[in-house]
C-alpha cells in the first residue's frame, strides 16, 4: 500500500511538470484609444496591448489581427492582416492603428473590433472591442465686447459677446469678468453670470450696467474674464482670457455767447468732460443763416476738464430780398444787417483726444439777441426822419387824394359840378 501511495504522487508531480512545459499561451488583449474625445474630421490610434500571462518555456504565442470593422463614420486605415509576431511567457507588446473620423460624424460613441488569433500548440481567437468617444470641439469664447472704449466717470452697458464655435450644446456656464484695480464696476449686480445652456454654433450677449472711475487715467487696462462650463461628455472646461478695453479718449462741449457787439460774435467754449482735450479749434462752417468776415476758425490750444476759453468771429446774419424784417438795397440785393433773435447758428469744436486720435462735434446755439441795423448803404436808402422812400411815397398819393375830395365836395355845394366848372372856365375866356 504504501508502494501505491509513492508512484501515485511521482505521477501527479510528473503532470503538474509536464503541465509546466508544455502549456499553451494565455494572451490578454486590452485597448486604448488616444486622443479622447475624437473630434469629427480629425484621427486618432487605437493601441492594443498584447499580454502573454501562460507559463512554461512552450508557452509562446504567435499573434495575428486577422480582420478590423468599424461602426459608420469611422475608418481604419489599414484594415488587413496585421502579423503582431511570437510573444514569450510574461511577455507584453504593442501594436497602433490608425484610424480617421468623418467630418460629419456626430457625437457619441463608436467601436472599432478586432479578430485576433493567437497560436501556440493550437489556436484560439480573440475579440477585442475599442471604444471611441467622438464629440466635437465645446469652444466657447468670448469674440467682443461693446464698447471698446468707455470714457471716465461714465456709466454705460458694457456688452460681452459669446460664442459657441462645437456643434453641440454647452451646459452650466459660468461666466465671470473683473479688473485688477476696479477700474470699472458693474452697478447693482456682480461681476458673475449664469447661463443654463448655449446651443452650438450659437452666439449671446451679456450685458452689464457698469461704471467707470473718474480719477482713472486714460489708457488701455487689461480686463480678466474666465469661462467655466461642462461640455457634452460632462467634463468641467475652464477657460481665462484678457481682453483690452480703453478709459478715456473723447469728451464733451458747451458752447454759448458770452457776447454781441458791432458784428463781432463772442463764444464761450468749456471742456465739460472729464478728459483733457488738446490742439482744440472752433469754426462757424457754412451755412444758409450766417456770413463770416475774416477767419471762420479760432484756435484755442489745450482744454482741461472744466477749463474755458473764448473764440471771437466777425459775424453777421445774411438775409433774402423779401424776408420779413430785411432791408434790401435800391438794386435788389441784400444787406447783412445784423442778428436776428431765436436763429440756430451751428458750430464746429475740433480736437485730439486722449489717444491722439482726431475727434469732431457739433453744436447748435440759439442767438437769442435782439435784432440790430447797421449803417452806410442802408442809411442811404432812408428819408427824412428815418423813413424809407417807400413810406414817403405812398403819403405823398394820400395827400394829393385827400386835395382832390375836398375840391369836389366844395364844388358839389354850389350845384351841378360839371356846369359850375364849365361856367368857371367859359367866365374865365
Amino acid at each position: 500500500m504504501k508502494n501505491i501511495i509513492i508512484i501515485l504522487s511521482f505521477l501527479i508531480a510528473g503532470i503538474f511538470l509536464l503541465n509546466s512545459v508544455f502549456a499553451d499561451p494565455l494572451v490578454q488583449v486590452s485597448s486604448s484609444v488616444n486622443p479622447t474625445p475624437v473630434a469629427p474630421g480629425t484621427d486618432g490610434y487605437v493601441q492594443l496591448t498584447f499580454t502573454n500571462t501562460g507559463t512554461g518555456t512552450s508557452a509562446t504565442a504567435n499573434i495575428q489581427v486577422n480582420s478590423i470593422s468599424t461602426d459608420p463614420n469611422l475608418k481604419v486605415v489599414n484594415t488587413g492582416i496585421v502579423n503582431v509576431g511570437a510573444l514569450g511567457s510574461s511577455q507584453t507588446t504593442t501594436s497602433l492603428f490608425k484610424f480617421s473620423v468623418s467630418s460629419s460624424a456626430p457625437s457619441g460613441l463608436y467601436t472599432i473590433r478586432f479578430v485576433v488569433n493567437v497560436c501556440g500548440t493550437s489556436c484560439t481567437e480573440i475579440d477585442p472591442t475599442a471604444v471611441v468617444t467622438v464629440q466635437s470641439p465645446s469652444a466657447l469664447q468670448v469674440t467682443s465686447i461693446q464698447p471698446d472704449t468707455l470714457s471716465a466717470g461714465e456709466t454705460t452697458t458694457l456688452n460681452f459677446n459669446l460664442f459657441n464655435e462645437g456643434n453641440d450644446a454647452i451646459n452650466n456656464i459660468v461666466f465671470t469678468w473683473q479688473m485688477p484695480d476696479n477700474e470699472i464696476l458693474p452697478l447693482g449686480l456682480s461681476n458673475r453670470q449664469y447661463i443654463t445652456s448655449l446651443s452650438g454654433m450659437s452666439s449671446l450677449t451679456i450685458p452689464f450696467n457698469v461704471s467707470v472711475s473718474s480719477s482713472v487715467t486714460p489708457g488701455i487696462y487689461p480686463l480678466t474674464i474666465q469661462l467655466a462650463y461642462y461640455d457634452k461628455s460632462g467634463v468641467k472646461q475652464n477657460v481665462t482670457s484678457t481682453i483690452g478695453i480703453k478709459i478715456g479718449g473723447t469728451t464733451d462741449f458747451d458752447v454759448a455767447v458770452q457776447q454781441y457787439s458791432a458784428g463781432t460774435l463772442s463764444l464761450s467754449v468749456a471742456n465739460i468732460g472729464v478728459n483733457p482735450a488738446t490742439s482744440v479749434s472752433v469754426s462757424i462752417p457754412q451755412q444758409n443763416n450766417f456770413v463770416v468776415s475774416g477767419a471762420s476758425s479760432s484756435f484755442l490750444g489745450t482744454l482741461n476738464a472744466g477749463d474755458f476759453s473764448v473764440a471771437n468771429f466777425q459775424i453777421s446774419q445774411r438775409f433774402s430780398r423779401n424776408q420779413s424784417g430785411t432791408v434790401p438795397n435800391q438794386n435788389g440785393g441784400t444787406y447783412p444787417t445784423g442778428i436776428i433773435s431765436n436763429t440756430p447758428l451751428t458750430v464746429e469744436i475740433s480736437y485730439s483726444d486722449t489717444s491722439g486720435a482726431r475727434q469732431i462735434i457739433q453744436k447748435e446755439i440759439t442767438l437769442n439777441l435782439a435784432a440790430t441795423q447797421s449803417t452806410g448803404t442802408v442809411q442811404r436808402n432812408q428819408g427824412l426822419f428815418g423813413l424809407s422812400t417807400t413810406v414817403w411815397i405812398i403819403l405823398t398819393i394820400v395827400i394829393i387824394a385827400a386835395f382832390i375830395l375836398l375840391w369836389f365836395f366844395k364844388f358839389r355845394k354850389k350845384g351841378n359840378f360839371l356846369s359850375q366848372f364849365i361856367k368857371k372856365k367859359v367866365g374865365k375866356v
